[in-house]
């Protein structure tokens, strides 16, 4: 067997057993010992394509031949020949040779952009850092083909033009291609600026090799300008010295390199060039964080687009490191012992969110790849010591058992979704699986609303469900969210009060409608029903209709206060209605020359019906609307405080009419009135007594019905946060009040409800300590074991402890300004270190994070307080401004604030044709990697979907039937809008 077919087998080997790249560099050395072969010939073999160039490269092929470059197989001037020789570039350069025949060239397959790309962006590294060329023969190998490459991107270029002038059709240069050229100007730049290369064949390069890389420099410069003009201005500044000297490469001591060098340095911002791209294992750790640390920020659209601005075209990686990410951020979780809630959310996320989002990605995948090997990949990578099988759960050694069935739950949920054959868990688990998929099969939407229409208990039961851990929650999701939607548009108030009071009691479902549902598009039909709520003409009974509102509002209390949602945010935009009148003004009593005279007469009303014998009548109700009484509710406790200080009412009086409030109907109006009793104990005074006694009556009913209690533990939790505080202030300022504490212990199961970005007091201890440095120091140190752990992942396979409430904190104590100073001072030393291109992508992460408080899905809903805070983008963007006056004082700061600039806004800017919309809205555009067209039923809907269709929503998602358009869009709403 020759020497040629030897290594051809041990390539095919290599690819079909899926061969790790370190293993194979063991085995490639062994067989080059064997069987040696030329670097030239091994290049070939590994660089010539195995397959049509419109399919995607081997996700492995890349990693071999960088192992081959790192072992001396090859060398770099192999490579790039081998590169060129199967290059379409390489096919126009012969096509052109023959200007009066400019047919098409026969087909023949070549490699991708993306290989090429990718390998000259490697090379390009080790150029620039002066690990390659290694030997004077490599060097100039290397400058030989550098001028085949420039000269045959040039004539593929000249050969689309003579296409145009011959048919007169506008031809626009490829994304692809673009990409290319700037990666070749990259690598040729690289080398010019590498003076010992120029140095090492100043001697014996010979007069026409050097000729001839003049004139190919002299064509791609202008050729580069149209599309990369900062590689081209310094490539040209390096052909004007070489051009007007006798000896275009002269010794640093001839004095022309000097002069050289300097016009080389860069001279302003605009000279800056972007390095290569490195996504780290950190940088998604670090966005999910993000999207999690609070409340859940999975806006399908700009996660979409987020993914796609970091990955491009890579499905493959996008994919296996969405996965490994999603299983990192949940043993971080359990690693920092996060709340019970946080790891429900998490482990939600991985089990019934990725799945949607990798079937999305699967109708992009073509053979050899497959959702099967990515998913096989991703848990190859995933910390066995966080999510042990079943069986080392019982190993006293292995560590936490917590985590045990999550890799089983993620694979069933993949399999409910036809991403991975169910006979295929067993082998990935290594061990016989202790559960089966779901007895109904994957559920469609459609299939759910249709069920609940006709069965009125199925919809009890589906929210029982939600909080499952099977695949199944994104199509619950979405067919609660339609069938709260239809309510609302049909007013059937009875059935919405229904899964209103059942969600309200269930603040882990509420999570999981947001990973699934923009709090928007979820509640703004129930806050317009709320606005516009009216009594029917022939209504009989006015009980049921408080009962019916108060159920729905509380649910929109929960939201708002779990997540500390603005109106806006919630869908009230317009500031006259309801729900945005009733939190702007939630705990304010007012002052009854402030009254209307309507308003009087029923606050009149209501303390007569609640402190009178006669009660609270029809009569009452149905002249005051439940909006009306709620606006209310803090005047009519200002009022009865006043009445008791006055006595006016004795206080078993007042005690005794509060007691009507916790009846089911009116019980939602304790949430304001808590609330203003909180704010009063700051300024209680001698009325500290009676405020005292209505607590104790309102948190500590002596009777109270079933489902009455239920919602009392609802209304607990929204106001137990600042109940707590104005409690514990009270006492801390001296009260030696013994009623206090047992309100404290009443509230304390309670205090957990709030899901957001604040820190807790020991997190705030371990950061600011002088330990640490401070909390900018701590930032810092953050930082670097972000980028330790993304170059020794594949050893260190558990994540270092991250929240991204530590940077959140910083921005609130010191503004944005402080925190990207530190990030940009870190990551200027690791770049002087040696991690360069791995603390850029961190800080890129760290810098485009998303954030309730600025992500750019929400800018059109902020408060007016949040929309003059800095955000770290902005405070960016300063920085840039101030590193052009300080350019020439230190260069490589500013070089490196320019860059981290670019690449934040490359990953965080919307794409062409996209509004600022959430999930939900009829106007999203949301870009398609490339080859994602196929049918994707990522939910089980019913047939009739075209071919060109998704339908997302059973998945969860909000968007009704993404159309793909022939432009690489996808548009919302079937209509194509």
């Amino acid at each position: 067997m020759s020497s040629d077919t030897e290594w051809t087998r041990f390539l095919d080997r290599s690819l079909d057993a899926r061969i790790r790249p370190d293993k194979f560099a063991t085995l490639s050395t062994a067989l080059h010992h064997r069987t040696p072969l030329s670097g030239s010939k091994v290049a070939d073999i590994f660089l010539k394509p195995r397959s049509p160039a419109s399919l995607r490269a081997d996700p492995l092929l890349l990693p071999y031949v960088e192992q081959l470059l790192d072992r001396d197989r090859i060398n770099t001037a192999d490579a790039l020949r081998a590169l060129l020789k199967f290059s379409r570039f390489h096919h126009a350069h012969e096509a052109i040779e023959d200007s009066r025949n400019v047919g098409e060239p026969a087909e023949k397959w070549y490699n991708s952009a993306e290989v090429e790309e990718t390998l000259m962006y490697r090379i390009a590294r080790a150029i620039s850092i002066q690990q390659s060329p290694k030997s004077k023969s490599e060097a100039l190998g290397t400058l030989k083909i550098l001028a085949q490459w420039m000269s045959a991107m040039v004539s593929s270029g000249t050969r689309d033009e003579m296409m145009q002038d011959m048919d007169g059709t506008a031809r626009q240069v490829d994304p692809e291609t673009v990409a290319l050229r700037g990666a070749l100007g990259t690598l040729v730049l690289a080398l010019t600026e590498n003076l010992p290369f120029i140095e090492t064949i100043n001697d014996s390069c010979p007069k026409d090799l050097k000729k001839a890389f003049i004139h190919s420099l002299s064509m791609f410069v202008p050729f580069l300008s149209q599309t990369a003009l900062q590689i081209a201005n310094r490539l040209d500044a390096f052909h004007k010295l070489i051009s007007v000297s006798d000896n275009a490469f002269k010794s640093l001591d001839g004095g022309v390199m000097s002069g050289l060098g300097g016009s080389l340095q860069l001279q302003s911002m605009a000279d800056v060039i972007d390095g290569p791209v490195v996504n780290s294992r950190a940088g998604l750790y670090i966005y999910l964080n993000a999207v999690l640390v609070g409340r859940p920020l999975v806006d399908d659209t700009a996660f979409l687009n987020y993914l796609h601005a970091r990955y491009k075209a890579d499905v493959s990686s996008l994919t296996i490191e969405l996965i490994t990410a999603s299983f990192d951020v949940l043993s971080n979780a359990m690693y920092r012992n996060e709340t019970s809630q946080t790891m429900f959310l998490f482990r939600s996320f991985l089990v019934n969110k990725i799945p949607v989002l990798v079937a999305i990605l699967a109708g992009s995948m073509f053979p050899p790849l497959t959702a099967e090997f990515c998913i096989t990949q991703a848990l190859n990578h995933v910390d066995p010591n966080a999510f042990p099988s079943f069986s080392q759960m019982f190993d006293p050694l292995s560590g936490s058992g917590m985590l045990s069935d999550v890799r089983q739950e993620f694979l069933f949920a993949c399999a409910l979704h036809q991403l991975i054959p169910e006979e295929s868990i067993e082998s990935l688990l290594g061990e016989i699986p202790m559960q089966t998929l779901p007895s109904g099969g994957r559920y469609v939407k459609e299939d759910l609303v249709q069920q609940c229409s006709t069965n009125s208990e199925k919809i009890e039961e589906l929210l029982g469900e939600i909080e499952g851990m099977d695949g199944n929650a994104g199509a619950i999701v979405s067919a609660i969210t339609d069938i709260i939607h239809n309510l609302c548009a049909s007013k059937e108030t009875m059935s919405l009060k229904s899964i209103c009071s059942s969600l309200s009691k269930r603040p882990l479902s509420l999570d999981v409608l947001l990973l699934f549902n923009n709090p928007s598009h979820l509640l703004q039909p129930v806050c317009q029903l709320l606005d516009e709520w009216r009594f029917e003409e022939d209504q009989g009974e006015y009980q049921p209709v408080y009962d019916e509102f108060g159920c729905v509002l509380l649910l929109v209390l929960a939201f708002v206060h779990r997540y500390d949602l603005t109106a806006a945010e919630v869908g009230a935009t317009n500031p006259d209605s309801f729900i945005a009148r009733l939190l702007n003004k939630r705990s304010l009593g007012q002052r009854m020359e402030d009254l209307t005279e309507e308003q009087k007469n029923y606050l009149g009303g209501w303390i007569r019906g609640l402190f009178d014998a006669e009660g609270i009548s029809d009569e009452l109700m149905s002249a005051c609307r439940p909006q009306e009484f709620y606006f209310l509710v803090p005047t009519l406790f200002q009022q009865s405080l006043a009445a008791c200080k006055l006595e006016v009412l004795d206080i078993e009086t007042v005690k005794g009419g509060l007691e009507y409030l916790l009846e089911t109907f009116l019980l939602p109006s304790l949430v304001g009135a808590i609330t203003w009793l909180a704010d009063r104990l700051w300024e209680s005074g001698d009325d500290i007594n009676i405020l005292m006694q209505m607590l104790h009556t309102l948190l500590r009913p002596s009777s109270i019905s079933g489902d009455a209690r239920a919602m009392h533990n609802t209304i607990l939790s929204i106001v137990a946060k600042p109940l707590e505080h104005s409690l514990r202030e009270f006492r801390r300022l001296g009260s030696p009040r013994q009623d206090i504490d047992p309100l404290l212990d009443l509230l304390k199961p309670h205090l957990s409800f709030k899901r957001t970005v604040d820190s807790y007091h020991t997190e705030y201890e371990q950061w600011m300590g002088p330990q640490s440095g401070g909390l900018l120091a701590s930032i810092r140190n953050t930082f670097q074991s972000l980028v330790l752990w993304s170059s020794t992942a594949e050893i260190n396979m558990t994540p270092p402890s991250y929240t991204h409430r530590q940077l959140l904190v910083a921005v609130k104590l010191f503004g944005a300004k402080a925190p990207v100073r530190a990030i940009i001072d870190e990551l200027r030393l690791q770049s002087e270190n040696g991690s360069g291109d791995l603390a850029m992508d961190v800080a890129t992460s760290l810098v485009s994070a998303p954030s309730a408080t600025d992500g750019a899905e929400l800018k059109t809903s902020l408060s007016p307080e949040s929309k003059g805070r800095l955000t770290l983008r902005d405070a960016l963007k300063l920085e840039v401004e101030d590193a052009e006056a300080a350019f020439a004082a230190d260069p490589l700061r500013a070089e490196l604030v320019v860059r981290l600039h670019r690449r934040v806004e490359a990953q965080t800017a919307a794409p062409s044709g996209m509004t600022a919309a959430g999930q939900g809205t009829t106007a999203t555009n949301i870009p398609v990697p490339p080859g994602l067209m196929g049918s994707i039923d990522v939910s089980g809907v019913a047939s009739g979907a075209g071919p060109d269709t998704m339908d997302l929503t059973g998945a969860g998602a909000s968007m009704d039937m993404l159309d793909v358009g022939g432009d690489g869009f996808w548009r919302h709403g079937s209509d194509g809008c």
